[in-house]
């Protein structure tokens, strides 16, 4: 059994069911072991990325073309898989039992409070998306990406000048002259997820954070700095030509 492919796009129609006491996968509308579906040391990898993502799991054996066997869940993060979406890929299988690839570690990012707070400097009413204040910490404290708490909410803040602060969406609770504002960061987060890349890919990420110095199968890492930017690791797993992608995701990442 290879430790790895070149296709990451390997035929993946229908949805599938987890029970994890068993490692045995129960597919709808599913085509396991026919020509065109997955084989044996394939990695299955459930849900979606724009939606709910379950994790990545090595098949090991196939019984029927609704019927699998995974080997391990520990690429998992352990919620329930019923019904879910999934694709197959031919990615280097010991990323699988590589604990900083599993979901359980990955976790989305979150806004808390920062120390930096301001003093508005005029009245400003329901529905206005722009802030007159005044930053106590400096203008520099407070950056476009945090978030402005008015009437419990998290506003995400577009720009600020040196007297006023425009947000991405309207207030819902009015501010009068002299109250203290206070602000949020998006803090923390972190995700690793294995991609395959084509050419077309890497010139694609050529001048930006995703920027590689070979097509193949490329590990990413994103988390938050301290500042609240995005920070990108990428490491070339496997440098190879001739990749053939479509599964979601494509790389760079948007």
């Amino acid at each position: 059994m290879a430790l790895w492919g070149n296709n990451d796009a390997v035929g993946a129609a229908g949805t599938v069911s987890l029970d994890y006491s068993t490692g045995v996968v129960t597919g709808a509308g599913t085509s396991f072991g026919i020509t065109g579906g997955c084989s044996e040391g394939d990695v299955i990898r459930f849900g979606s990325r724009s939606g709910t993502y379950y994790g990545d799991a090595v098949i090991v054996s196939i019984a029927s073309s609704e019927s699998l066997t995974i080997g391990s869940t520990a690429g998992l993060s352990g919620s329930a898989i019923a019904g879910a979406t999934f694709t197959v890929s031919q990615l280097p299988k010991y990323t699988v039992l590589d604990s900083s690839f599993s979901e359980t570690n990955n976790a989305s990012a979150t806004y808390v409070p920062i120390s930096y707070t301001g003093t508005a400097t005029t009245n400003a009413g329901v529905g206005t998306d722009i802030i007159p204040v005044v930053l106590v910490n400096g203008a520099t404290g407070v950056v476009a990406g945090d978030a402005f708490i008015n009437g419990g909410n998290d506003i995400v803040i577009s720009t600020v000048g040196a007297t006023t602060i425009s947000l991405a969406s309207t207030i819902s609770a009015g501010i009068s002259t002299g109250d203290v504002l206070s602000f949020k960061r998006l803090s923390d987060g972190y995700d690793k997820y294995v991609y395959g890349v084509a050419e077309g890919g890497t010139t694609a990420a050529t001048g930006s954070s995703y920027a590689l110095t070979h097509e193949g199968w490329v590990g990413v890492t994103t988390y938050m700095g301290s500042e609240g930017e995005l920070r990108v690791k990428t490491e070339t797993l496997v440098a190879m030509s001739g990749i053939t992608t479509g599964n979601a995701p494509l790389f760079p990442p948007a």
